[in-house]
């Protein structure tokens, strides 16, 4: 596969896997103190990531999980946070300011805050109480993490029973993405060469995979590729979007695996009639192997990012010659 040291990535997984008690001694320590809510902060891609993880809360557990973007926490400051709250956050760089004033917000109001950090010697760790410490970049990495911490409180609430299998199966989840990344690779080549200078792309989806979605569009196409893209969820795509399908203009479908499929199903229906340039990504093709079906859907952001970002994004830069790491704006000077 092009650009993918495929050894690496392997090797990467199974330090990260290494984390797992880590992780499951900071959950532990942080539910023996009661917990009223779980309050899921960041911004930019983290938010996104976040949003699947408040689609496992609230499908699974009984928890009060908000989900909150953390420029808009700091102008809201929201009373309700207290000693019995719990952050769950992260900063690959450790320096969000966002991030890290909210969590400084949340702290001085007695929260928990849980953070995936990439050192201890960052400002974030600073108003972290549970760092999860890892310099291994990449968001399978992040993806593992964010749902054995969301799993584990969930399980000690008493509402999730299948955690030590969900958790014994992760050994074979990098070995799985390399296998569904081989099986998309073909695919993803297609696409690349198709589209790579399509204008204007729009993107279409539902559920659990609606955040990475937004991930994908905004954070690596936008952001990294400076690629035009409307995002729209199955259901508001018949309120709107659907009178900017036409000719030349590229439209991927991402069908899920959870109860919103019939959704991306009826999108389906009408793309298979009117968009001439239509893509149909069915996570369905791409459910990791190695693991309970029962996990499909708590797994498919996950799939979905490792399709994406992890495949399609280096292709797309492949095509365009527009370097992944080149910006304008963003983190370019103070705003």
């Amino acid at each position: 596969m092009y650009n993918y040291d495929v050894e690496a990535f392997l090797k990467e997984g199974q330090e990260v896997y290494g984390l797992r008690g880590t992780i499951e001694k900071a959950v532990d320590e942080v539910c023996t103190n009661g917990v009223s809510k779980v309050v899921l902060t960041g911004v930019g891609g983290t938010i996104f990531e976040l949003m699947s993880i408040k689609c496992i809360f609230d499908k699974y557990s009984t928890y009060d999980c908000i989900l909150k973007n953390g420029a808009e926490l700091l102008v809201e400051q929201p009373d309700w946070i207290d000693d019995h709250t719990v952050v769950i956050t992260g900063s690959k760089s450790g320096d969000t300011p966002e991030t890290v004033e909210a969590c400084k917000y949340c702290k001085e109001r007695g929260a928990k805050v849980i953070a995936l950090v990439g050192t201890t010697d960052c400002p974030l760790a600073e108003y972290t109480d549970y760092p999860i410490v890892s310099p291994i970049l990449g968001m399978t990495h992040t993806y593992f993490k964010f749902n054995l911490i969301a799993l584990r409180m969930i399980y000690n609430h008493g509402e999730f029973d299948q955690y030590e299998k969900y958790a014994d199966q992760c050994k074979n989840l990098y070995s799985a993405v390399v296998a569904i990344q081989e099986k998309f690779e073909p695919k993803a080549e297609e696409i690349a060469q198709k589209y790579s200078k399509a204008p204007y792309q729009m993107w279409i989806g539902s559920g659990i995979v609606w955040g990475e979605i937004n991930m994908f569009t905004m954070c690596i196409l936008e952001e990294m590729q400076w690629m035009r893209t409307r995002a729209a969820t199955s259901a508001d795509f018949f309120h709107g979007v659907l009178e900017l399908v036409e000719k030349d203009v590229p439209v991927y479908l991402v069908k899920g695996v959870d109860v919103y499929r019939p959704l991306d199903e009826r999108a389906e229906r009408f793309l298979v009639q009117y968009a001439d340039d239509l893509t149909v990504i069915d996570l369905q093709d791409y459910v990791l192997p190695g693991f309970d079906e029962e996990f499909a859907e708590i797994l498919s952001p996950l799939a979905f990012n490792a399709l994406t970002r992890g495949r399609l994004a280096y292709l797309f830069e492949r095509e365009t010659g527009h370097d992944l790491n080149i910006r304008r704006y963003y983190r370019q000077f103070k705003y």
